[in-house]
């Protein structure tokens, strides 16, 4: 699995390198920096697994430098002096959050989620690939992350998906999940009788429309059956309506 390290202090660097290499020899350490310019640069290149970011560093600090990583992002896991940044760091999605002085005690369970994150992204993929197997042009069922299990959902319970930040979820009636498709993909494999794009963050099934409301500028309001409310993009109204018969 490949690592790079971010910390703008070298010891810092070194002694979680050591204890990396202690903990899980299998991980191999493709680069490290101190510099948070830098540290994008060489991690859009090098597509590492996953990165050990520090946040407080001089200029951008590590919420800046996720922002500004190209898909796929790796798992992040923070490693900082300061514990009050946890909370948006697990809004952003990042894996873990590490307090220094990293003890290896924290780091080996820190580990033991990565391996069980991969496992589970394994898992999914190749029930990606025998569904693309049975059918390369359309999906008939879609694995999902439920915990440490993967669930199979049919379609026809599917009301939307929707990306938010750096993952991407479909909602059901009265649930949602982690899915490991982009839009992109849905978008080309998805039945277009059924679900429609509404804008780029957004997928919605016509099967579960309850209600279209004008809005501004020529925008429009989308409620599901489920309650949510999603906003339909200026330019994808004229075929959301077609798809509806209006």
């Amino acid at each position: 699995m490949k690592t790079y390290l971010v910390d703008d202090e070298p010891l810092a660097r070194q002694r979680l390198r050591l204890l990396l290499e202690s903990c899980l020899p299998e991980l191999s350490i493709v680069g490290e920096t101190g510099s948070s310019t830098d540290a994008i640069k060489q991690i859009n290149e090098l597509k590492p697994d996953v990165v050990f970011l520090d946040i407080q560093m001089p200029g951008l600090d590590g919420f800046d430098v996720v922002s500004m990583l190209e898909n796929p992002i790796p798992y992040i896991i923070f490693v900082t002096a300061y514990d009050e940044y946890a909370i948006k760091a697990f809004e952003i999605h990042a894996l873990d959050y590490l307090t220094k002085p990293v003890r290896l005690e924290r780091l080996e369970k820190a580990v033991r989620n990565l391996d069980l994150r991969v496992q589970e992204k394994e898992q999914i993929t190749s029930i990606k690939r025998a569904v693309r197997q049975h059918d390369k042009h359309s999906l008939h069922v879609l694995p999902v992350k439920k915990g440490r299990k993967i669930r199979v959902l049919e379609m026809n319970k599917i009301q939307s998906f929707e990306a938010d930040k750096m993952l991407n979820f479909v909602h059901t009636a009265d649930k949602k999940y982690v899915v490991d498709y982009t839009l992109d993909e849905l978008e080309e494999r998805l039945d277009p009788s059924v679900f429609v794009r509404i804008h780029r963050s957004s997928i919605i099934s016509l099967k579960h429309v309850e209600e279209l409301v004008p809005w501004f500028s020529g925008t429009y309001e989308l409620k599901l059956k489920n309650g949510r409310q999603l906003h339909v993009a200026r330019r994808r109204v004229a075929n959301l309506k077609e798809k509806l018969g209006i």
